[in-house]
């Protein structure tokens, strides 16, 4: 720019020299900020400082389990440090942190409280940053000074309960130690003793599954009283009563929710199974673990109800636990199930040889494989009257069956295999009559010179984990949901250019369990995998016990899962976090070789970095599909060959 002359409004000329106005400008600026208290300065600067907490969310109420907890997020500027409550934590150099740490306990207006300070410094400044979380605390042992009766432990019996003649009901409350307790049972006019009991914690869930073990706590609580009665006189509704009596505290009593009535087992109660589409659930206890799966129209005699559970015979020596809702009631007079069965046939076809039993009405049934060459039919309510089996012997699939009859009413098949390992199976009722049905081994594809493609025609259900929720969330909030899908995409793409046919449970719009394992069966897979990437429950440290894993319910996925796990541990680099049976509802397909990956921790910041690249999800990709390659190499059967 050159120096000029411009009109003056003062009237004279004025000479314009640049620089000259650029100095007069630099000094106005100086002058200015000169005059801002420094204090507003000072904050305008923190205000770059900055954190963005992701896990846990101040909204939930934290359980003090005795473990420290983690935490992560981001803080900005990046480059920044971070310490939490003292701790320093591993922070990214774009500002994602993990950090392990204790929480600082305190009381507010008399409610729990805990809280976590952010220490964040950045270019010599630091901000103190405060998030503050309702506790609640394990059961301790309650105070010996006071006489009480602790209401966040419950009174048992919780719920209505009907039972037989000679049934046990147990009762139960947690109050203060050192004092003596009885019950008694309107209609009753007995006292029924009760002892002290205690529980010693010595390790927390999470800890003894994901991390530590069974160690790391030490903690005993006691004044937990229990009892029981051998019910011997008819109830209806009764009421079940508490008394709490110490020497120098004085007496307190508690009333359970739960009523008490012994129903009259003269005339049996039958009920019928409702349809489901992927059948009802029996457990071992009310919201227990599975027992067995029932088809609709399977008959079953109620001995009792515990809330909303009814109890059900299936032996002498066996019980099972059905919701209300998944039962019809059959009229009263209806007989109780009792059937036989006089014959067992096998029956061959290219992908599967059906076991069919022959019986007289829809019986209880449980499948179970001591490993993945044998699987063993239990059939409940029956009596045997077997002097045929009947072998297809088209194909050498099946070795041998065997039967016995272990106790009264109860049908005992041993399946004995040629095989490795089975491909899955279904067990389902045609009328009545009941049909295993055993998938062979995929067959092989024909080899030339030692090589052949053993993926093409392959049918493969690929599962991509969550949605519509997210599934774990990053520190960089990265949605679990997104990623799974991106390598479930990516694994994909490589099985159809393999030849394989390939079928996604969704495409983003997302199902519920129950709907993607029925959407898995209508493919019809020879294999099915469900994606997903990992997190820890609070307690376990994911600093240390973070990594890749792999988890199957059914012995015939064990095989492709060690492939898959060996490949992940040596493809991606990570920490081996274990090979785990588990009881995962994707993992509970049992008609394919079905299980569930988590190649890499979501929450762990360099694990979420890598979780975001295209090359970390081709290798995750890669890696299951050489294992699937793999897989169809050592355990499909050779062509035109019954063995493997």
């Amino acid at each position: 720019m050159k120096m000029g002359i411009y009109p003056n409004f003062f009237g004279k000329n004025f000479i314009f020299n640049p620089g000259l106005i650029s100095l007069w400008l630099n000094l106005l600026i100086l002058l200015f900020l000169s005059i801002i208290p420094f204090s507003n300065y000072q904050a305008q600067e923190d205000e770059l400082i900055s954190l963005t907490l992701i896990y846990p969310d101040p909204s939930q109420q934290l359980e003090l389990t005795g473990k420290q907890f983690y935490l992560i997020g981001t803080i900005s500027p990046a480059g920044s440090k971070l310490k939490v409550n003292n701790v320093e934590a591993s922070v990214s150099e774009d500002g994602a942190f993990i950090v392990y740490t204790d929480i600082i306990l305190f009381k507010e207006n008399n409610t729990a409280k805990g809280k976590f300070i952010f220490d964040i410094s950045s270019t010599g400044e630091t901000k103190e940053i405060e998030k503050v979380f309702l506790v609640k605390s394990l059961p301790k042992t309650n105070s010996q000074t006071k006489l009480e009766i602790d209401n966040t432990w419950g009174v048992f019996p919780s719920v209505n309960q009907i039972v037989q003649l000679g049934d046990y009901v147990e009762v139960e409350v947690k109050a203060t130690p050192g004092a003596d307790a009885n019950f008694i049972i309107e209609g009753i006019k007995e006292k029924f003793p009760m002892r002290e009991t205690k529980i010693i914690n010595k390790y927390y869930w999470g800890d003894a599954v994901f991390g530590l073990g069974f160690k790391g706590l030490n903690d005993t609580v006691a004044g937990i009283y229990k009892g029981g009665i051998r019910l011997n006189k008819e109830l209806k509704n009764a009421l079940v009563k508490i008394n709490i009596v110490h020497k120098t505290l004085g007496t307190i009593s508690a009333t359970a929710p739960g009523k008490i009535s012994v129903m009259n087992n003269s005339i049996p109660e039958v009920v019928s199974i409702k349809y489901d589409p992927n059948k009802v659930t029996g457990r071992y206890g009310p919201g227990k673990g599975y027992s067995l799966f029932l088809d609709e129209g399977i008959k079953l005699e109620v001995i009792g109800k515990i809330g909303s559970w009814y109890k059900a015979k299936l032996s002498n020596s066996e019980v099972l636990f059905i919701p209300d809702t998944s039962v019809e009631k059959l009229p009263v007079g209806t007989p109780i199930p009792l059937g036989s069965i006089y014959i067992i046939r096998t029956e061959d076809s290219e992908k599967s040889v059906a076991i069919s039993l022959g019986l007289n009405e829809k019986l209880p049934y449980r499948v179970t494989q001591p490993n993945s060459s044998t699987l063993e039919l239990l059939v409940y309510n029956v009596t045997s009257n077997i002097d045929w089996i009947f072998y297809d012997r088209k194909n050498d699939f099946i070795k041998e069956i065997k039967w016995d009859q272990p106790e009264e009413g109860v049908l005992h098949l041993n399946i004995f295999l040629n095989q490795k390992t089975h491909w899955g199976y279904s067990a389902s009722y045609e009328d009545n009559l009941l049909k295993l049905k055993i998938n062979k081994p995929a067959k092989r594809n024909s080899t030339f010179l030692l090589w052949g493609n053993q993926l093409d025609g392959r049918i493969i259900s690929i599962d991509p984990g969550h949605e519509p929720d997210y599934g774990a969330i990053g520190p960089r909030k990265t949605r679990e949901k997104d990623v799974n899908m991106k390598i479930s995409l990516k694994l994909k793409e490589m099985l159809e250019n393999a030849g394989a046919k390939v079928y996604l449970t969704h495409s983003g719009e997302g199902l519920s369990l129950r709907e993607r394992k029925a959407k898995v069966n209508s493919f019809n897979p020879e294999i099915s995998i469900s994606i997903h990437n990992n997190a820890v429950p609070q307690g376990v440290n994911p600093i240390e016990y973070n990594g890749s894993s792999v988890y199957y319910y059914y012995s015939q996925a064990l095989p492709l899962t060690k492939l898959i796990h060996k490949n992940l541990l040596d493809n991606l680099g990570l920490k081996d976090f274990g090979l785990y049976w588990d009881n995962l509802y994707m993992c509970r397909i049992p008609e394919s070789i079905s299980l569930l990956i988590e190649p890499a921790f979501m929450i762990v910041p360099e694990q979420e970095e890598l979780l975001l690249t295209d090359e970390f999800q081709m290798k995750i990709a890669k890696s299951i599909f050489n294992s699937l390659e793999k897989f169809y190499e050592e355990y499909s059967q050779s062509q035109g060959d019954g063995l493997p």
